[in-house]
């Protein structure tokens, strides 16, 4: 009879599981799409001022990095779950003589 409870729980857990990755899936289609507008913002930018802008840089930077963590769940090679249902990665500078 524990085998049997054993068993649904994991079904139970797959299906959450389908759940989250459903919702994942559809925020990934969504960040695909922001990588499309942030790539045009950028060349408009790149063509206007002659130089990439930082902030769009560091968003997408952040955003393929969201975009990794999705993939990682999506093809079960972590169980965490990406932001918003698990608290975000504090980002290191790449620089340590810059937070000082």
């Amino acid at each position: 009879m524990e085998q049997q409870d054993s068993a649904k729980r994991d079904f139970t857990d797959d299906l959450i599981r389908g759940a989250f990755m459903i919702i994942f899936f559809v925020l990934a289609r969504f960040v695909a799409v922001l990588v499309v507008i942030i790539a045009l913002f950028q060349f408009i930018c790149t063509m206007i001022s002659r130089k990439p802008n930082d902030n769009v840089k560091n968003f997408g930077k952040d955003l393929s990095l969201y975009a990794a963590e999705i993939i990682q769940f999506l093809s079960y090679n972590t169980d965490r779950k990406p932001w918003p249902f698990s608290p975000g990665n504090e980002v290191k500078p790449e620089n340590p003589e810059e937070a000082s």
